[in-house]
């Protein structure tokens, strides 16, 4: 399949956060004691931002060339399944909604500290502090609200709505859903129904799917690999048969950023850090969604 359909507002992108709401989600990441869900709400709502500052072209709003989705999946106490989208506000209950949408809709705007060097005027460079504005669209649920890992649920549901995303644009580049989790499936194998989502398609392309799993681990995380040699358990050689292959234009894009992408990876990331999820991130979407795109993929 070709990957190579313009992404325009006559053909949107579709992009899908699956997040894994279960309790050891507030666990420490990569061997630090910043909670895996902090980590996980720091990255979407920057990849948010980053991505309607990609689709301003100048005017009053960002044109409206993605859909997103944000959708989270947990149990309630007795581990019956609950999969819901996240957005708040004006967008609560929807699954997806446009780029022009999320830009009017954040929870708020936080002031946030951000480290930089700057030139000292005597030929070398200073670091300083300075506060910029940080949108947010998305918060970690409350701790009495986070459960189990029903992941095939959330992908079954995820097949729902994307099925009518696909009915509705039939020519569009394929959407592209991130799956983050830092546990195994509590409702059963998940691989089936990682498959019958990876069978949806556009026609320029099957729904990617990435697999991104956070750790607790301090250990070196395996990123875009060719093989499952390198996964040290059963789990993560599931996660890896779920994932989708990386198509070449995007494993290409993802090198010219000088990100590390072998023939024949998977669209994953096993133990992830903070740095890992932010790339899979920028290899999963940016990589569409970025200016220096050529013409006919912006």
């Amino acid at each position: 399949m070709p990957y190579d359909m313009q992404i325009d507002r006559s053909n949107p992108g579709c992009i899908v956060f699956l997040v894994d709401l279960s309790n050891s989600m507030l666990d420490g990441i990569a061997g630090t004691q910043r909670a895996k869900m902090d980590t996980v709400s720091t990255a979407i709502n920057r990849f948010f931002q980053e991505l309607i500052t990609s689709c301003e072209k100048g005017e009053e709003k960002p044109r409206s060339y993605f859909d997103v989705g944000l959708i989270g999946y947990t149990t309630d106490a007795n581990g019956v399944a609950i999969v819901r989208p996240l957005f708040q506000l004006g967008l609560a209950g929807r699954d997806l909604v446009s780029i022009s949408e999320l830009y009017d809709n954040p929870l708020e705007i936080e002031q946030r500290r951000k480290k930089e060097f700057v030139d000292d005027g005597a030929g070398g460079l200073t670091e300083v502090e300075r506060q910029i504005a940080f949108p947010v669209w998305f918060r970690s649920p409350a701790p009495t609200e986070m459960f189990g890992t029903p992941m095939c649920e959330a992908l079954r549901y995820c097949k729902h709505v994307l099925q009518a995303w696909i009915d509705a644009h039939p020519s569009s580049f394929p959407p592209m859903v991130i799956n983050l989790t830092d546990g195994e499936s509590t409702d059963g194998i998940p691989v089936p129904f990682a498959e019958d989502l990876k069978a949806l398609a556009t026609a320029d392309g099957n729904v990617l799917l990435f697999n991104c799993h956070l750790s607790g681990r301090d250990a070196q995380p395996v990123f875009l690999p060719p093989t499952e040699s390198a996964l040290p358990d059963e789990y993560a050689r599931d996660l890896f048969g779920m994932s989708s292959p990386l198509p070449d234009k995007l494993r290409h894009m993802a090198e010219v950023k000088g990100i590390s992408a072998p023939l024949g990876c998977k669209a994953m990331a096993f133990n992830a850090d903070a740095v890992s999820l932010l790339k899979l991130l920028n290899v999963g979407t940016q990589v569409v969604a970025a200016a220096t795109l050529p013409p006919h993929l912006r």
